[in-house]
């Protein structure tokens, strides 16, 4: 802004402006804070690195624990795998046993359901063929008194 332009500005504008450039100056301040603190912990860091080359052998020692991380969680994760196979597999092992225990205890009781009906079947059977021939034998009288006293 030339100087004529600031002139025809209003004391409220100028005032304005002047806030806009204490909160732009106050970012400005903060922003180089942290710009100084961040070159401030490069230079520590730099400081206690010494070189690249010990740097190196630090991010190697970070890259080797990582890697014996890995390791340690594949591992695990292995072993749980291993551990839940083998509850699966005595899982299995029981249903099975208690799936054959059901299966004869239902074969024995149907057995023992076929072995009960074909006692009351005989049992009905022999009823029946007694009074069967109670009948004949009460028929057998009847018609041989009847043909007696047709004959007389």
């Amino acid at each position: 802004m030339t100087e004529n332009e600031l002139r025809k500005l209003s004391r409220s504008d100028l005032l304005q402006m002047l806030l806009n450039q204490s909160k732009e100056l106050e970012a400005l301040k903060q922003k180089f804070a942290a710009a100084e603190a961040a070159l401030r912990d490069k230079q520590i860091i730099i400081d206690e690195a010494g070189s690249i080359a010990e740097a190196s052998l630090q991010l190697n020692g970070v890259f080797a624990a990582a890697q014996a991380a890995c390791q340690q969680y594949t591992d695990n994760i292995a072993h749980l795998s291993q551990r839940q196979e083998a509850i699966c597999a005595q899982m299995e092992s029981e249903s099975r046993k208690r799936a054959e225990r059901i299966v004869a205890e239902a074969q024995a009781k149907s057995d023992e359901m076929i072995q009960n009906a074909k006692v009351q079947s005989q049992q009905y059977w022999d009823t029946v063929s007694e009074k069967l021939q109670a009948f004949t034998r009460e028929h057998a009288e009847l018609r041989s008194l009847l043909s007696m006293g047709g004959r007389q």
